[in-house]
């Protein structure tokens, strides 16, 4: 072995010697830290003034305990429901929220005893995912006058949600205003959901529908490989946009929102949603109008 060769050999164990040693005095930092308690993507009509989108947190004292296993958040609430040929679950009546979807045709590993996979989870579990709809209100209206994340709904049709049989939930605000939710879902993975107000009282009102996807911590499988993104995915008018689980925490801090957000018009049609390493939820218009794209 000539000098040339040695000293390649001795350069390079001394560089990982360096490397470890500044690894051992300055450990790089826990990512999972800096996380915020939800991230979550939202579209909403536009109305100005209105207020911001908060998602109920799993540190909600009207939620259970964060810590509960995932069927004590289930058994913690009043519940309808799925099946459909690809899904199986339950919408809970409290928010009225889709957060427990599994999918009867995948299953987390090849053995034939493996769980199906999970695609929603309920807020107060682990792993909390879930997909959120309301009203916010705007004029004269508080946030007591519209439903809200732990409103109580009651079942005015249905029993089971399947492609065959939508189910409907209303509920009352006590001062002249009906608030009614039709949820269906197709053979495949398209739910649909229809929000509608009946106003008895003598006055216009003022409200706009918003709907949230919103997870609680990041994905155990979580790669952040760069042939396969994984975090916030959006299109607006026809360009797509993706920011990565741990970027969030650097997007600018919007008063509004109460958290680092991005924000966007939309002037016609777009969407949004969570994509992962193999699945993706997402919130979708469907119909072109202007509406605000958010994630936080």
């Amino acid at each position: 072995m000539d000098d040339q060769n040695k000293n390649l050999i001795l350069a390079t164990v001394l560089s990982m010697m360096v490397i470890v040693v500044w690894l051992v005095l300055f450990p790089p930092e826990d990512p999972s830290l800096n996380q915020p308690p939800a991230q979550t993507a939202s579209s909403g009509a536009q109305v100005d003034g209105d207020l911001a989108l908060t998602p109920p947190s799993a540190e909600d004292p009207n939620l259970v305990d964060a810590t509960a296993t995932r069927d004590v958040a289930l058994e913690s609430t009043e519940r309808l429901d799925i099946a459909t040929p690809r899904l199986t679950g339950s919408i809970s009546l409290v928010g009225g929220r889709i957060d427990a979807i599994a999918m009867t045709r995948y299953r987390e590993e090849l053995a034939e005893d493996s769980p199906d996979v999970t695609l929603l989870s309920p807020a107060g579990g682990p792993e909390a995912y879930y997909a959120l709809y309301g009203w916010s209100p705007t004029g004269d209206l508080g946030l007591e006058d519209v439903p809200g994340a732990n409103t109580d709904w009651q079942v005015e049709s249905g029993d089971t949600l399947s492609p065959d049989a939508p189910i409907t939930l209303v509920w009352d605000n006590g001062a002249g205003l009906t608030f009614r939710r039709e949820i269906s879902v197709d053979e495949d993975y398209m739910f649909t959901i229809t929000q509608s107000v009946q106003n008895d009282t003598e006055a216009a009102v003022q409200l706009r529908p918003y709907g949230i996807v919103a997870r609680h911590g990041l994905p155990d499988d979580l790669e952040n490989f760069f042939i396969s993104h994984e975090g916030v995915v959006r299109v607006a008018d026809g360009t797509l946009n993706q920011i990565g689980y741990n970027d969030i925490p650097d997007l600018d801090f919007i008063a509004r929102e109460r958290a680092n957000a991005e924000v966007l018009d939309v002037a016609e049609e777009g969407w949004i949603g969570f994509a992962d390493k193999y699945w993706m939820r997402t919130l979708d218009t469907g119909e072109e109008h202007p509406f605000r794209s958010d994630f936080s």
